[in-house]
């Protein structure tokens, strides 16, 4: 009787874990709160599905989605993780963590051997993620914002909500299921069956990524820039130090290697968007452009360039208030203050439309093939434009993204950008970093504890991409003579290293001063990446800590990475991995 009782109570127990509701925090228009109870829609695929209507939304200011399986309490076995990968375990009273930038429309809460996953799939661009800790009481939810969206809500808000439990209640489970969600509904396709199309991406794939920075204007307050008072450029390389960089590679033995030009253009990095053309003659203009790209083909390397489409300046021939993207008063919306001046962020709908196939029949006739670079495109969340002539939503903005990434395969077999966000992943190819933050902890917050690969486990074998900022550069020792630069603040080069082993990197060079250090640690990166480059086609399964500082990555071929950040040697089923080191096991 006893027994029939134990299995009664856990199967009460497990009842009352299942999620099917949630509660509405409604903020009106005039700021006076309602919450208010919804049942949850049961999927064919198992999951809960939320749905608030375009109509109920309409006129609110924004509406918080809180679940019982999102609350816990301080000490309680578990974590909660965001889609950018930072997690924290229930061990503080008080804190407060805001994101409005989401890679990926998801997080996940642990508690015991149940999670809970939640995966926004209407208005995905319209929420903000929230963990606030009061009292030893934490509540994981993600909140609409609604009047940010700027125009009537276009859609549906959509959370479908899945529970898990046993040995899928982790952060690997998560990003399994948001990678089945993404290859079920055809939004991306994995890299084994895209290289068939492409033979350039086939190259990317096989291949490091290697960036030249020619130069960029010396530092200025001006803030709109003329031809009289525009600063000079400071010239660090010239395209015949690119074509003696190809040239140093094939001598050292490096058969594959993608070489990409940055800020090869009118005015230098940043100098004078959305102006390319003409090729900047400080660093050799179009004749010594050419040559360089001949030089690095005739060596069998790719040849791909770097541009950006986020930043307009006053000084550009083709600056046109027309094409830049305007805030609610018809003002234009400004941006950074940058190289070229004060920039101001275009209408994406304008840029495809106005200027990408003009700019790409160009620059294809130098000779330009491989994964072609756009910056800052997939590092930011889709900004609206309120332009009356080509109003835009964030919506609108990522389609608009997406038809530049599809010409850029077009025309270059490839597309590369910045960052992780997922809203150009049914184009992007490689992301040169999926972190940016120095630590490797995350941003600087109380409530995180560490970073976890859940944007890996959901893209890896999709998407390739280095892991993060700092191990940009991996193989060289820190250079202090340009401390501003990422992995400055980590002086052991053993920790990056060990970084691009437990998230399989794809290796990427860029900042270093290779005038003064030269290329040799890119042959050690090069002899490095052999052994391991086949895993770029793969997915990553899981993801593990199986002793302290020491980690399992899991691939779909069978093969596993085991990373070891201790002093001293670890064994794993019998195999020796070396302290500060790593081991590929097939």
């Amino acid at each position: 009787m006893k027994k029939y009782l134990c299995i009664i109570a856990l199967l009460l127990a497990n009842w009352s874990l299942a999620i099917d509701f949630v509660d509405l925090r409604i903020v009106g228009a005039d700021g006076k709160e309602q919450i208010k109870r919804q049942t949850l829609q049961k999927m064919p695929d198992g999951a809960k599905r939320l749905v608030i209507s375009k109509k109920d939304l309409s006129g609110k200011k924004s509406i918080d989605v809180l679940t019982d399986e999102a609350r816990a309490k301080t000490g309680e076995d578990g974590y909660w993780v965001l889609s950018d990968g930072r997690l924290g375990h229930f061990t503080r009273e008080n804190g407060t963590l805001k994101e409005r930038r989401n890679p990926m429309p998801l997080y996940g809460v642990k508690k015991g051997d149940r999670a809970l996953l939640g995966i926004v799939k209407g208005l995905k661009y319209e929420f903000s993620m929230n963990v606030d800790a009061k009292g030893g009481a934490y509540e994981i939810y993600p909140s609409f914002l609604v009047s940010q969206i700027g125009f009537e809500p276009y859609e549906d808000a959509v959370i479908d909500f899945y529970e898990l439990e046993g040995k899928d209640a982790n952060y690997s489970a998560m990003g399994r299921i948001y990678r089945k969600y993404q290859l079920d509904r055809g939004e991306v396709k994995p890299l084994k069956e895209r290289v068939k199309e492409y033979p350039t991406l086939k190259y990317s794939v096989e291949s490091m990524f290697f960036r030249m920075k020619f130069g960029v204007k010396e530092p200025s307050k001006v803030e709109h820039q003329t031809p009289e008072n525009e600063p000079p450029i400071v010239v660090s390389y010239t395209f015949d130090d690119f074509a003696n960089a190809a040239r140093e590679f094939k001598a050292m033995g490096i058969d594959k290697i993608e070489m990409c030009f940055v800020g090869w253009n009118s005015g230098g990095f940043d100098g004078r968007f959305p102006d390319l053309f003409p090729v900047e003659e400080k660093f050799g203009g179009e004749k010594k452009m050419r040559e360089a790209i001949e030089v690095a083909h005739s060596l069998g390397y790719q040849t791909v360039c770097h541009v950006c489409n986020t930043d307009f300046y006053r000084i550009a021939k083709r600056f046109d208030e027309y094409s830049v993207a305007k805030l609610p008063d018809g003002s234009l919306r400004p941006y950074a203050h940058m190289a070229g001046g004060r920039a101001y962020n275009p209408c994406f709908e304008c840029v495809n439309d106005r200027y990408i196939d003009e700019d790409y029949t160009q620059m294809r006739a130098l000779g330009l093939k491989g994964t072609h670079h756009i910056d800052v495109t997939s590092c930011i969340t889709p900004y609206p434009c309120f332009d009356k002539h080509h109003p835009c939503n964030r919506q609108q903005t990522a389609d608009a993204m997406n038809k530049i990434g599809w010409k850029c395969k077009k025309y270059f077999g490839g597309f590369g950008s910045e960052g992780p966000c997922d809203h150009v992943a049914q184009t992007l190819d490689y992301a040169l970093y999926v972190w940016a933050y120095p630590r490797w902890v995350g941003r600087d917050n109380p409530l995180v504890d560490r970073l976890v690969p859940i944007w890996q486990i959901a893209y890896h074998g999709i998407i390739l991409s280095n892991p993060y900022y700092s191990t940009i550069d991996y193989t060289y020792e820190n250079d202090t003579s340009r401390s501003w630069l990422p992995y400055a603040l980590f002086r052991d080069k053993t920790t990056r290293r060990l970084k691009m082993a437990e998230f399989n990197g794809r290796p990427t060079f860029y900042f270093a001063n290779y005038r003064k250090l030269g290329y040799k640690p890119i042959k050690e990166a090069y002899d490095e990446y052999q052994p391991m480059k086949h895993l770029q086609y793969e997915f990553m399964e899981n993801h593990s800590e199986i002793a302290p500082n020491v980690f399992l990555t899991e691939f779909s071929n069978g093969e596993s990475i085991i990373t070891n950040y201790t002093d001293k040697d670890f064994d794993y089923k019998g195999n020796k991995v070396k302290a500060k080191d790593y081991l590929l096991i097939k």
